[in-house]
């Protein structure tokens, strides 16, 4: 029996020890298996980083325009008898750079990698805005508001090099002063890149002190060969300011005098007279777009400029519900002085233009 009995407890251990085995093996085979699970999981967040940080193919083919687009900008550059090859600067860099055509992609080295190459693009496209005419400039302005209206907007971005060219300097073209409102975006309307357009915003796109002195650096510093006084559909200032003057007494000083002045530039018994509120509201906005323009001929500087040729002025309605910009209060002047014998000739409003205001 006691040998029995021991041969049963000896038989009782091996089987715990195997269960024991057994369970030890389970765990084991758990373990592995949750490791697995948790690396199979940490693989994946890489995976899916690696994923979220790598270009989309959209974006790659964008990139590959963009940068064909800079290629075929800087070979019409250093084409012959263009604009860059005036400048010893540009000449230099045409002999630093040299095309390859490795797996079927040209690539220009040296390209937009130092400040002297910036520099000499930045030089090329001054001298480039510096030759439209006026009415060239106004046309281009046209037909970027036709682009954005009509759903075709180009979005122009300028690259990493033409970024760093527009560092040494700026020649926009264009100079407006527009609403502050922020359904006014005025580079957006006009689908106008970094660097061409001059814009000074503020309420109620009226001229003060800073800017008219602000118009005034974008013409003779500047340059530009357009000068815009842009209103909108909607003008909170507008609106806000055909309230009685005690409303308006009512408010903070600041935005009282504000107010106040753009009332002084309306008609109150012509818009009295307009029963429909959209046609109301555009010719109040109207009247005080053409005041602005009308305040601007007061300044002589300004006027020689007109009279000489070198620049627009002219007035502008942007219709939030459309898109569309619509030109008009053109200033007409004569081409100089006038002598008794010499009549004076006006000039007529500009292509697109409705209207013209005869100084």
């Amino acid at each position: 029996k006691t040998i029995a009995a021991a041969g049963a407890e000896a038989s009782g251990a091996s089987e715990s020890r195997s269960h024991a085995m057994a369970a030890t093996d389970s765990a084991t085979k758990l373990a592995a298996g949750l490791s697995l699970v948790v690396s199979a999981a940490a693989l994946g967040a890489v995976v899916a980083t690696v994923a979220l940080r790598a270009p989309s193919p959209r974006r790659r083919r964008r990139d590959e325009d963009l940068w064909e687009d800079d290629v075929d900008r800087f070979r019409r550059q250093m084409s012959p008898g263009s604009v860059q090859q005036q400048h010893g600067a540009a000449n230099n860099m045409q002999r630093q750079c040299s095309v390859d055509t490795t797996a079927g992609r040209e690539f220009v080295y040296g390209m937009g990698f130092s400040m002297a190459e910036a520099k000499a693009l930045a030089e090329s496209g001054h001298v480039e805005a510096r030759t439209k005419s006026p009415a060239e400039v106004l046309e281009n302005l046209q037909r970027g508001n036709t682009r954005f209206w009509t759903g075709a907007a180009m979005r122009p971005e300028k690259s990493a090099f033409e970024r760093r060219a527009l560092i040494s300097k700026q020649f926009p073209s264009v100079a407006i002063l527009g609403c502050a409102d922020s359904r006014v975006p005025t580079e957006i309307i006009f689908d106008q890149a970094l660097g061409d357009m001059f814009t000074v915003r503020v309420a109620g796109n009226c001229l003060d002190t800073t800017t008219t002195a602000s118009l005034q650096y974008s013409v003779h510093v500047l340059k530009v060969k357009v000068l815009v006084i842009l209103g909108h559909e909607g003008c909170g200032a507008v609106k806000a300011c055909q309230q009685s003057d005690e409303a308006l007494a009512r408010e903070p000083r600041e935005l009282t005098a504000l107010l106040t002045g753009l009332k002084s530039h309306l008609s109150m018994e012509t818009l009295g007279t307009i029963s429909d509120p959209k046609a109301k509201d555009r010719e109040a906005v109207n009247q005080n777009v053409k005041r602005q323009v009308e305040k601007l001929t007061e300044d002589p500087s300004i006027m020689s400029k007109v009279r000489n040729g070198e620049l627009i002025v002219v007035g502008a309605f942007y219709e939030i519900s459309s898109g569309i910009v619509d030109f008009f209060h053109e200033v007409l002047a004569d081409g100089g002085d006038c002598s008794p014998a010499q009549p004076r000739v006006e000039r007529k409003p500009s292509h697109g233009v409705s209207t013209g205001y005869i100084v």
